[in-house]
C-alpha cells in the first residue's frame, strides 16, 4: 500500500479522534434528552455511522455509555500509536536513504522500495545483476549500467549497517499497517456491539488476530460470535 495513503487515512482518522469533545457535546445535549423525554426511539443506523465515525459514541447514542467508553479509549490508543510509528518509519527512511546515498553513491530521487530493499542484499549493481541473469536468465530483472541506477558499497559493514536501518524503517511501517487495521477492527466490534445493544443486548464473544503475507503486509482475522 502506498505510503501516502496510509498517512491520509491517519490524519483521517485522527480527524475524528480529535473530534471526539465536539461529538460528546452533540450527543449529550439537549437535544436527545428531549427526544428521550418524548419517548422516541433511537435508530440504529444513527448509532452504527456514530460508531464508525468514533467507536463508542453509538452506544452512548443508544444510552449505554458504559458499554462504549472501552471503544473509544481505545481508538484514542491505536491512533496514537499509528502517529508514533508512522513518525518512525518516515524518520528511519529519511536515514536510511541518506546513508546510502553517502556510503553507496545512490541517487535516491524515483527509487522505489523494491530497490532500496535490493541494495541491502548485494554488494553492487553489477554483482546483483550478473546473479540476477545466472538465476532468472531471460526474465532476469536487470537494473540499467547508468549512473542514476549504479550503487556500490564502499565495506560489508556498511552495508550490513544501511539493511539494518532498511529493516527497522518496514519494521515501523508493518506495526502502522497494524495500527490502522486495528482502528478498523474496533470500528467494526463497535458497531456489531451497538447493533447487539439494539437487539436487546445478546452476549457474544470476539477475538482478533494478526499474521503477515508473504509480500509484507498484515491481514488481519476476527472471529465473532453472537447469540441472538
Amino acid at each position: 500500500m502506498n505510503k501516502l495513503v496510509l498517512i491520509t487515512l491517519l490524519f483521517i482518522g485522527l480527524l475524528f479522534a480529535d473530534g471526539n469533545m465536539r461529538q460528546e457535546r452533540i450527543f449529550s445535549g439537549q437535544t436527545f434528552a428531549e427526544e428521550d423525554e418524548v419517548g422516541k426511539p433511537k435508530n440504529t443506523w444513527t448509532a452504527i455511522g456514530l460508531s464508525l465515525l468514533l467507536p463508542g459514541m453509538g452506544e452512548r447514542y443508544l444510552g449505554v455509555k458504559s458499554s462504549g467508553i472501552p471503544f473509544t479509549i481505545a481508538d484514542g490508543i491505536i491512533w496514537s500509536s499509528a502517529v508514533s510509528f508512522a513518525v518512525a518509519g518516515y524518520w528511519k527512511e529519511s536515514e536510511y536513504k541518506t546513508f546510502s546515498a553517502k556510503y553507496a553513491g545512490v541517487q535516491v530521487v524515483g527509487k522505489d522500495d523494491e530497490f532500496f530493499r535490493t541494495i541491502g542484499l548485494y554488494s553492487d549493481r553489477d554483482t546483483y545483476n550478473y546473479i540476477s541473469r545466472l538465476v532468472y536468465r531471460e526474465e532476469a530483472f536487470i537494473y540499467p549500467e547508468t549512473a542514476e541506477w549504479n550503487w556500490n558499497w564502499r565495506t560489508e559493514e556498511q552495508q550490513l549497517r544501511y539493511y539494518d536501518m532498511w529493516t527497522s524503517s518496514e519494521r515501523m511501517w508493518r506495526n502502522f499497517k497494524i495500527a490502522l487495521g486495528a482502528a478498523a477492527v474496533n470500528r467494526v466490534v463497535s458497531v456489531i456491539n451497538v447493533f447487539r445493544l439494539a437487539r436487546g443486548g445478546a452476549g457474544w464473544n470476539v477475538s482478533a488476530y494478526t499474521y503477515p503475507t508473504p509480500n509484507n503486509d498484515i491481514t488481519v482475522s476476527v472471529s465473532i460470535d453472537i447469540d441472538f
